[in-house]
């Protein structure tokens, strides 16, 4: 339970769907040009197929070499819809709903503070109260 202490938890504070968008790709091409793993979590496959194509889309210059994984993964960059680390990673991008409290250990946890709409917005909250009581540190950034 000591390294979920050391956890992280940023969340970028979001108010349209091109912010979230810019989020996920920044976060993708920052670790890996640093060759650190990142996992991004998705609730289903219709997730793992919009983050798919838009690390391969974005930007329109390159692309992002990553996989879906179903399973173990060697990539820098593994979208998952299962809640494990399939890829080893430290630092994980959440995109489910539901807040990220797998075993990990994660150093870094990505997710959104999402004023996009009502419903969005109180599901950050539920989600910033969990890695609360989990004491993760966290943090906002707009």
């Amino acid at each position: 339970m000591d390294t979920m202490m050391d956890t992280r938890v940023v969340f970028f504070q979001v108010r349209d769907p091109a912010a979230k968008l810019r989020s996920i790709v920044e976060a993708a091409h920052l670790h890996f040009e640093k060759k650190e793993p990142l996992v991004i979590f998705v609730e289903d496959e219709k997730g793992e197929t919009f983050v798919d194509d838009l690390l391969w889309k974005s930007p329109s210059t390159s692309f992002l070499p990553h996989s879906i994984a179903s399973g173990p993964s060697k990539e820098f960059v593994a979208i998952t819809r299962l809640k494990q680390n399939v890829n080893d990673a430290k630092i994980a991008f959440n995109l489910c709903p539901t807040p990220l409290l797998i075993e990990g250990p994660f150093r870094i946890i990505y997710d959104f503070e999402d004023l996009t709409s009502p419903h969005k917005q109180s599901f950050s909250a539920l989600r910033f109260d969990a890695y609360k009581n989990a004491h993760f540190l966290c943090e906002a950034r707009s």
